[in-house]
This record gives structure tokens, sequence and C-alpha cells, in this order.
């Protein structure tokens, strides 16, 4: 390999707490000529410092570690304005931890039961720019982001639809109040604040105050407490 070939490898940085793991994905990246390991940490905190310090190109990342999780970890690097490439390869699997990955930036996102040439294919892959997300992943954040944004158009037709005194004996209700304690700080009559409920259950269509408050948490309108 010319010296000009080996100032052009992509220069990886391994952070996982196990080493096993960790000498997987390092043999992973001496089998491929384009790739240099130039470090490799098993914490959170000192994966943000040797990134920081060593610069690396690509950055491949475990979500589940002793002191801060993956997705903060990437998440105070791109506040600090690393500009590397992040894969993350871990045993989650889940829709929203790949959303929140994404959401962060993670350019990549791999299962630890992925083979030593998968994984070197992806840190090639993401090193060189590459989003890297199997078609299962892509299909599964699709539709995540397609219910988000029904949830949020829910929303919003929601809360154009409640008047703010039902916003109001909603946000009253999921602080587990009376009827009576509601009139009392609202400073109306019972029947005023049992007429606010009434109207609130059917623009929600609900029955129950618990049926109105999770389906107002499920619109976002209020939090359970």
């Amino acid at each position: 390999m010319s010296e000009k070939a080996h100032a052009e490898r992509m220069r990886v940085l391994i952070v996982d707490d196990h080493p096993m793991v960790r000498q997987v994905i390092r043999l992973a990246c001496e089998e491929r000529p384009a790739l240099e390991v130039v470090g490799e940490a098993g914490f959170g905190a000192e994966a943000i410092d040797r990134c920081l310090e060593l610069e690396p190109d690509v950055l491949v990342l475990d979500l589940g570690l002793p002191d801060i999780d993956g997705i903060e970890v990437i998440r105070q690097l791109k506040a600090a304005g690393s500009p590397v490439h992040v894969l993350v390869i871990t045993g989650r699997d889940d829709r929203a931890t790949i959303l929140n990955v994404l959401k962060e930036g993670a350019e990549g996102y791999l299962e630890k039961t992925g083979s030593i040439d998968r994984i070197g294919a992806a840190i090639e892959a993401v090193g060189s720019g590459t989003q890297v997300f199997s078609v299962e992943q892509r299909r599964g954040l699709q539709e995540e982001i397609g219910d988000i944004a029904r949830r949020t158009r829910e929303a919003a037709k929601a809360a154009s639809m409640l008047s703010h005194r039902e916003r109001q004996t909603l946000a009253l209700i999921s602080e587990g109040m009376t009827t009576r304690q509601m009139a009392r700080l609202l400073q109306v009559s019972e029947r005023t604040v049992e007429s606010h409920i009434s109207s609130l259950y059917q623009k929600l269509g609900v029955r129950t105050r618990v049926q109105a408050l999770h389906r107002g948490a499920g619109l976002g309108l209020v939090e359970l407490q």
C-alpha cells in the first residue's frame, strides 16, 4: 500500500464495554485495507474524550455503555461540533431506539449479530457518507415517522376543537382534582364544570376520566402524572 493510500485510510474509534466485541470489530477493520483502528473505549465519557482527541472519521458505538448511554454520547459529540460519522452496533432493535439514533445524527445502525464482513462493509459505507439501515429497519422507521405525523395531525385537530376551558379542565383532571375542587379553583359552579367535562368527553370520544387522560396523553395534550 502506498503512503498516499495509507494516509487516506478511514480512521476508526471503537466503543463498546465488552472487550470481545471490540476485538471482533477490530478484526473486521483489519480485514479491510481502507480502515485503520486508531483507538478503543469502554465507557461513554471516555469515548467522548477520545473522539475529540483523536478525531476519527468513524465512531463505531454501542448504546448500552456503563456510564453514559450511547445516544447521549452522540448528542454530546454533535453539540461539540464533531464531524465524526457514527455507526451504532448494538443489541437493541426497537423502532423508538432506531429513530432516536437517527434523530441524533447517526448514519448507520447494525445489530451485533452481523458477520465480520458485514460490520466492515458498514463501517466503510458510513465513513463514505452512506446511511446503513436494513430494509426492515427502514420500513419500521417509515412506519414510526408515519405514526408520529398522524398523531401530530390528530393532536392539532383535537387542540383546535377544544376550548381554552376544556383544555384547562383536562389539565386539572390530570392533577386528580374532583369536580368540586375544579369548581372552586375556576370560580364557577359544579354544574358548569360538569358541562365542560361532558363536552370534553364528547370531543375526545371517551366516556370516563381515565379514558380522557389516556386519549389526551396520546395526543400530547396532557402528561400523565
